[in-house]
């Protein structure tokens, strides 16, 4: 074949691999450096940080935290071993996105994983409890966040159940 003689064809398919390659290796952990690495290690699970992200009406909120499975079991990151209540003790529903498998973290270890909940506008009003195998962390205090005063899909970044608009 006659194509492959042609140099922006192998010029493509080098950088074709290069944009493969980097959009499969690994990142530094934010998790590991960035603000709350120096949270004690001693409690089984640790809020790290907390990103809210509106969307017109609602919000989808990420939620990276620290977790030491003591259990004999791997444990799956969904409802009903974890779950997201908001004031009334309602769950708030988790943000799935079909490509993503859910977090997972084996028997036996600590690990940093990032949970993803679609909160409405109500969920804001009071505060927010992550409740992992019946282990709760205090997500978000009871101050209202007003949605609306937030700008539309523009992260905004916690790193403590205060939040602060």
């Amino acid at each position: 074949m006659r194509i492959f003689q042609r140099f922006e064809v192998w010029l493509l398919l080098i950088a074709g691999i290069i944009a493969i390659w980097w959009s499969f290796s690994p990142g530094p952990n934010p998790a590991e450096t960035g603000p709350g690495a120096e949270i004690s290690t001693d409690s089984p699970m640790q809020l790290r940080r907390c990103t809210l992200e509106r969307d017109f009406g609602n919000a989808r909120l990420d939620l990276e935290v620290r977790y030491k499975n003591t259990s004999p079991r791997p444990l799956s990151m969904q409802p009903p071993d974890v779950r997201l209540l908001n004031a009334a003790g309602k769950d708030v529903p988790p943000f799935v996105l079909p490509v993503e498998r859910p977090p997972s973290i084996e028997a036996q270890t600590t690990g940093d994983l990032r949970l993803r909940f679609w909160l409405e506008k109500a969920d804001l009003a009071g505060p927010l409890t992550l409740e992992i195998r019946s282990q709760k962390l205090e997500v978000k205090n009871s101050t209202p966040l007003d949605l609306e005063k937030l700008e539309n899909a523009k992260p905004k970044v916690w790193t403590t159940a205060e939040w602060v608009p």
